[in-house]
């Protein structure tokens, strides 16, 4: 053995088994640091990656724009001159909320420091050393109160309202805030904290607060005085010293230790605040905006609002925040009225000779009414009727824009027709059965309100819409499915109310049935802006656009900060839709429950609606200027009394539209491009093309004409129409013993349906509803058989035949030929909501 191997065995000799164990606890702890690293790369990795695809920190809030104290205007452009023209001045005349960093006592900045983020003054706008130990007791301790905030991120989370518990909103908020303090000072970020924070009593801002507690101006509040306001921030509800004065002192006492604990108050000014009695006094904290007994109108208050709403989404801020923007930052807004158009709604609904003379069972009120003109191809809102009578205030109810009541049958071209054209279940000459659908509470479901509330049987769509007869839409709505007319309304034509589904007491609610999708008794309801915003689409060749009251919104600068004319029309049906959507409706107007709608020199169309005991009475009617809709109704719900049958609404926007339409000019809605339409024949009682028995009807020809999208044109014939021979003495089937010369050769409907014991107007024309003729018989001495035998001569009723039945239906249910029965129809069509026990289609 040489030398060399020699000392290899001595080496490995002298390692002993504490020396291999070391060897291979270091081993394993260099793989662990190494798998650490590794993960902790590409935990940094995904971390970054999640950051970058996920975390928006751009915060869209100015706090410059804030900070300004400059009038704002909302105004019109003058379609002659194409000048600007103020409507109304927005502003703060007395500024009794907010305060200047300067303004804000020593006392208040360092109490609430010490309280909330006492290294506020050295961090960047994150307490790294909170933070850690909020994501650890997160983490290890399985808690989803995250805490840890600083004073930045709580002014973030109070400009924004973003509080959700989660870790994403947690992060975002990190970036935000370090952000946020490169963009803004230390005192800039105290000022704005102070004067946001929620403190209890409606009291937003110290300020507020200094009045609401002591009735004092801020500057004048003593150290304890202080310590007592910010120690609400914490848990207004529990340390509020109106409802909870001895958790509130000890919450103050708390503070003021931390205060002398961190050396921002000596032992002297710690001892006499301790002492200090506190002494509540009420004070008004009001913020007055504009002049002194100024009430803006109805449009106007209508254009705050939704400026609001839009800052409110595109900036991520509070409803306050976006308020205060408003009334502070010199904005001019651009409102899309037409101030000809509403000086004339204006003076309609400001005579009380043009409502009708009723009052309320309750209370003695007066009616109420409201409407929305919009211009179908923009979008805008031209002109608006909030309520009857005299404005007392601002930003108060408006009924055109805030009260949801159910729509009854006005619903009906939004959530049935419109829907149905468009799937291509049907086109304005298809034929369906004016039947019931159901038993419901004993008795046949749903009712008629109109024609005398009778069941037609077989009409045609034509029909169906201008009798606004509640049976058809029911069977359409079952077709489709009532979610595809739901989606239909709610996402394509902005009927945004509508309910998916929502917790009522032990059950739920839900829109996504039959009986509110077709007869308009709904969950919540729906706004007159809403249904003016839908039929709209009818005109515009189906493009929808959401009505809007403004159209862009410039800064003091002159930039824009919203922009309503970037929203262009969006495709809501096809062309066809609306187009066959307009020939429904103008039939309405022209011979259905809309006929006192018709004006002098202008195509209208529109659509009645009445809701169940008569407690809503609605108009939604159009041209190819404007779209108008009305409603009619008391405050509280109640049945309407009229002395009258006419339709308040409707008479209420005849007034308004015979004036708006004065001088225009009289067209008729677009049509399709050449060719597109033909003319051609088709069976009213079945809709398909005529069949060789179509002619043959004992009621006349039941061969009409219509306009056709050349795709829409009937190819089938005919095959409810089957011949028969009946005796034109007794009007039923020919016996053999009735005289030849009484045998008529006809044709009567070969269907089947189930009326659950309704009375159906045509069931004296359905084969199987006839009986063998009881007139002519064996007794009576003629032999005569029938020309052509089709009757037995032993007289018995054919297959289907119904013996019960002996005689023809009334004569005033004949049908002249090529024509349905249109009598003359009263002004309601009265939708009736299913009642509870309605079960799902």
């Amino acid at each position: 053995m040489d030398t060399g191997e020699k000392r290899v065995n001595k080496r490995k000799k002298t390692v002993g088994p504490a020396a291999k164990a070391l060897m291979w606890t270091l081993k394993i702890l260099g793989t662990l640091i190494l798998v650490g690293l590794t993960t902790g790369l590409m935990m940094g990795c995904m971390a970054a990656i999640y950051v970058s695809n996920n975390i928006n920190s751009e915060l869209d809030v100015n706090l410059d724009d804030f900070s300004l104290d400059l009038t704002s205007f909302v105004c019109y452009i003058d379609k002659n001159t194409g000048e600007e023209v103020i409507m109304s001045q927005l502003y703060e005349s007395e500024n009794r909320v907010w305060v200047s960093y300067e303004d804000i006592p020593e006392n208040m900045i360092k109490a609430v420091i010490c309280t909330e983020d006492h290294r506020f003054r050295e961090h960047q706008g994150v307490d790294w050393y909170r933070t850690g130990g909020a994501f650890v007791n997160m983490f290890l301790g399985m808690k989803s109160n995250f805490g840890g905030s600083t004073i930045t991120q709580q002014l973030i989370k109070n400009l924004t309202h973003e509080d959700e518990v989660t870790v994403k909103r947690k992060i975002t908020e990190i970036f935000k805030a370090l952000e946020f303090e490169k963009k803004y000072s230390k005192q800039q970020i105290l000022e704005w904290y102070l004067n946001t924070i929620f403190l209890g009593q409606r009291c937003n801002g110290v300020q507020t607060a200094a009045r609401v507690y002591f009735d004092k101006d801020l500057s004048e509040l003593t150290l304890a005085e202080c310590a007592t306001i910010i120690g609400i921030t914490k848990y207004p509800s529990k340390y509020d010293p109106y409802q909870n004065f001895e958790e509130s002192t000890n919450r103050k006492e708390t503070i003021l230790f931390r205060m002398h604990e961190l050396g921002e108050i000596t032992q002297a000014e710690y001892d006499e605040a301790m002492k200090q009695k506190i002494v509540l006094k009420r004070g008004s904290a009001t913020t007055h905006t504009e002049d002194e007994g100024t009430v803006r109108s109805y449009f106007v208050d209508q254009v705050i609002f939704d400026v609001i709403d839009d800052l409110m989404e595109q900036k991520s801020i509070t409803r306050e925040m976006a308020n205060r923007l408003i009334f502070r930052s010199g904005y001019k807004i651009y409102a899309t009225i037409d101030p000809a158009m509403q000086k004339i709604v204006d003076e309609v609904w400001a005579d009380d000779e043009n409502f009708p003379k009723i009052r309320s069972a309750v209370g003695d009120e007066l009616p109420q009414a409201s409407m929305v003109i919009i211009d179908p191809y923009t979008g805008n809102i031209v002109a608006m009727a909030g309520g009857r009578g005299q404005k007392t205030k601002n930003m108060g109810f408006n009924y055109a824009t805030m009260a949801y009541r159910q729509p009854g049958s006005s619903i009906k071209p939004l959530t049935v027709y419109g829907p149905a054209l468009d799937s291509g279940l049907i086109t304005p000459y298809s034929v369906r059965d004016d039947i019931p659908s159901r038993v419901l509470s004993g008795r046949p479901w749903p009712k008629n309100s109109t024609n005398g509330g009778i069941y037609a049987g077989r009409v045609n769509i034509m029909t169906a819409v201008a009798r606004s007869t509640n049976t058809i839409p029911t069977h359409l709505v079952m077709e489709m499915t009532p979610q595809y007319a739901f989606d239909f309304a709610k996402n394509r034509l902005g009927l945004y109310s509508l309910v998916d589904s929502v917790k009522s007491g032990s059950g739920v609610k839900s829109d996504v049935d039959v009986a509110p999708l077709s007869l308009g008794g709904l969950t919540k309801g729906l706004s007159v802006r809403e249904l003016a915003g839908g039929y709209a689409a009818f005109v515009n060749r189906g493009m929808f656009t959401k009505p809007k009251t403004y159209s862009v919104v410039r800064d003091s600068n002159g930039d824009v900060v919203l922009d309503n004319t970037l929203k262009q029309p969006e495709p809501a049906m096809q062309e066809k839709t609306a187009y066959y959507m307009n020939t429904l409706l103008k039939n309405v107007v022209s011979s259905g429950t809309g006929s006192k709608a018709k004006l002098k020199n202008m195509t209208v169309a529109g659509k009645t609606g009445t809701t169940n005991e008569d407690k809503d009475r609605w108009f939604v009617g159009y041209t190819p200027y404007y779209v108008g809709a009305v409603w009619f109704g008391f405050e509280q719900p109640q049945k309407i009394k009229l002395e009258s049958s006419t339709n308040p609404s409707l008479t209420m926007w005849k007034l308004v539209m015979e004036r708006v339409h004065e001088g225009l000019e009289d067209r008729d809605f677009f049509s399709p491009e050449d060719g597109a339409l033909v003319s051609a024949s088709y069976c009213l009682d079945c809709g398909r093309a005529p069949g060789p028995y179509c002619g043959m009807d004992p009621r006349g020809s039941r061969i009409a004409t219509g306009k056709f999208y050349r795709e829409d044109v009937p190819k089938q014939v005919c095959n409810v129409h089957v011949p028969a021979d009946i005796c034109a003495e007794s009007g039923e089937l020919l016996s053999p013993f009735c005289p030849a010369e009484l045998a008529k050769h006809a044709a009567l409907l070969s269907i089947t349906r189930e009326t659950f014991g309704a009375g159906v107007a045509d069931n004296g024309y359905v084969l199987s509803k006839r009986v063998i003729c009881p007139v002519h018989s064996a007794q009576s001495g003629v032999t005569s058989p029938s020309p052509d035998g089709t009757v037995p001569p032993d007289g018995t009723v054919p297959p289907g035949g119904d013996a019960t039945h002996t005689s023809p239906p009334p004569s005033d249910t004949t049908l002249p030929p090529g024509a349905d029965p249109m009598d003359p129809l009263p002004p309601g069509d009265q939708a009736e909501p299913a009642p509870s026990e309605t079960p799902a289609a």
